[in-house]
């Protein structure tokens, strides 16, 4: 398991808040015309949708005769025309599921992020909750 301690998480958290989350508020503010929105830092997803989506995506690999071998996180953004209000030119990850690039090798079951191609079969996990507000920083308590 390749675990970070909450240092490592908070010295992360405030690496990307010093060099990208300014840029990334000024985006905010073109796309919605509010220069008091700040842009989401986090996104949450629960124990029980993340257990789900990961059942989901096994059920769906089997029933499509597909290994899935992972999930790939991305970062998205929210157009200015979402629906959904607190959402709105804000920041988001998702997730996809993966499997192993063909003729790619594998040692011991275990296949490299490089070795891994993104499945379009499969739905994506998306609308995790921002954090409260958006733009607050780890750890929120």
């Amino acid at each position: 398991m390749k675990r970070i301690t909450s240092l490592e998480a908070k010295e992360l958290n405030q690496n990307f808040i010093k060099t990208r989350s300014k840029e990334l508020d000024k985006i905010v503010e073109k796309e919605t015309g509010n220069p008091t929105k700040k842009d989401a830092i986090s996104s949450w997803f629960s124990l029980d949708e993340l257990k789900e989506y990961i059942a989901f995506v096994e059920n769906e690999g089997k029933s499509k005769n597909i290994t899935v071998n992972g999930l790939r996180v991305y970062y998205g953004a929210y157009s200015k025309n979402e629906i959904k209000d607190d959402k709105k030119g804000l920041s988001t990850i998702f997730f996809v599921p993966t499997q192993a690039k063909v003729g790619s090798l594998q040692k011991d079951g275990v296949v490299t992020i490089e070795d891994s191609a993104d499945i379009e079969t499969i739905d994506g996990l998306n609308f995790g909750q921002n954090g409260n507000p958006p733009s607050e920083p780890y750890p929120q308590l």
